[in-house]
Order: C-alpha cells, then structure tokens, then sequence
C-alpha cells in the first residue's frame, strides 16, 4: 500500500491511544516513552509531543471528506 495521509493519521492515532492508555497509571513522560512507545515505533520525543497536540480525529473526518468526494 502506497503513503497517504490517512494511514500516517492512523498511526499517529495508535500511538497517542497507547500513550493515554499507559500514562493513566500515573507514569512518567519518559517512562512511557521509553518502555512502550519507542520500542515498537522508534520515534523521537519531539514527534510523541507533536502526535499528541495535533487534533488526529479532526483530521481524519477531513480527509475522508475528501476522498468521499473525490469519487
């Protein structure tokens, strides 16, 4: 399959879940970080902050918007 937009948002809405669903027991930024989000996706803290201040579900709705219609 070919990079598009969507996928990207996909993964960046996998890895913010992640983070929300490890960080609720009351970790660390770097704790979660390093034990859980970079072993499986290798991406730096910066992008983490990033994915986690950027409106994914907003984006999403939009792109699906424009792929309806598209067709």
């Amino acid at each position: 399959m070919s990079y598009n937009r969507i996928n990207k948002l996909i993964q960046m809405q996998e890895i913010v879940q992640l983070y929300c669903r490890e960080k609720k027991d009351g970790l660390t930024f770097a704790y979660v970080y390093k034990t859980f989000i970079w072993p499986q996706y290798y991406i730096s803290r910066s992008t983490l902050y990033a994915y986690l201040r950027t409106p994914i579900n907003k984006q999403l709705k939009e792109e699906e918007e424009k792929l309806k219609n598209c067709k």
